[in-house]
């Protein structure tokens, strides 16, 4: 079966964003459907798809048509039934009987200390709070492109070490069981990579796993990369996803950045699914 042929596809802001709608993500089954999304994600960096009902496998499946499932860094954050599918829950706490938190409030990239960080990341609104919950989107390829020169020149090729917690991370991150930290890797990415789809150049920022630039002192480097976050998140990049029932997102990893917010009452169920899709080693813009 071929998806409706009278979907639409609608940029949501000049820099951010695109809004799918009358498309039902079940029953894409053409390529030519999953390609022209596919461009359509690398071009506005994050797509929401409209009035969606998907269980588990279905959610899987629609985020497969972006590539291959990666399995979630943290396994008490899966579905026991289907655990390549995790979730983002208002009752999330930083180690079991712990302390509650809210996953993402920082405006980040997901998983950038690992040696191939995801391509995409897709969440599907479970349960929604009556106010509040937003996700918040930055274009971090159109920021970079606004730069002055000068700085672009002096930011090219910089390397910098992420690890799972940096030593600055400016929010509390789950605790890992032992078998989770054996698994942790410490990696260097490019501080400005090269998009492997579009071959445009973005900063590539994550204040809570980024250690230090290689070859740079601490004195300069924090405060080079604190003015490159601030540019970065601008209103003018961003888009602010108000979440309703059945949305699924699905964003670039090497294009934007994003964060979430706990701003709802935490009486109030938030629950989505979480799917990650495997990506490959950055390249450097230099």
């Amino acid at each position: 079966m071929s998806a409706a042929l009278d979907y639409t596809v609608t940029s949501i802001t000049q820099h951010t964003g695109a809004e799918v709608c009358g498309l039902d993500l079940r029953e894409v089954r053409d390529e030519a459907t999953a390609q022209r999304l596919r461009r359509v994600l690398a071009d506005k960096g994050m797509i929401v798809f409209r009035d969606q009902t998907l269980d588990p496998p279905a959610f899987q499946r629609a985020v497969a048509m972006f590539g291959e499932i990666m399995p979630q860094t943290v396994a008490r954050f899966t579905l026991a039934d289907h655990p390549l599918v995790g979730f983002v829950s208002s009752e999330d706490t930083d180690k079991p009987g712990g302390v509650r938190i809210v996953r993402g409030e920082q405006y980040h990239t997901d998983h950038s200390f690992a040696a191939a960080p995801p391509a995409y990341t897709s969440l599907f609104a479970v349960a929604l709070p009556s106010v509040g919950g937003d996700t918040q989107f930055c274009n971090a390829l159109d920021a970079y492109d606004d730069l002055p020169v000068e700085t672009k020149r002096k930011i090219d090729g910089l390397k910098v070490l992420h690890v799972f917690k940096s030593s600055r991370s400016p929010r509390k991150k789950a605790e890992l069981t032992a078998a989770e930290k054996a698994k942790l890797v410490e990696t260097v990415q490019p501080l400005v990579l090269k998009h492997p789809v579009s071959g445009r150049k973005g900063l590539y920022l994550n204040t809570a796993h980024m250690e230090r630039i290689l070859d740079m002192a601490d004195a300069e480097a924090f405060p080079l990369i604190d003015g490159l976050m601030q540019h970065v998140i601008q209103p003018k990049y961003e888009y602010r996803h108000k979440w309703r029932a059945g949305d699924m997102v699905i964003w670039d990893n090497r294009t934007v950045l994003h964060q979430a917010n706990g701003d709802y009452d935490p009486a109030e169920k938030r629950f989505l699914y979480r799917v990650m899709v495997r990506g490959t080693p950055l390249q450097s813009a230099d």
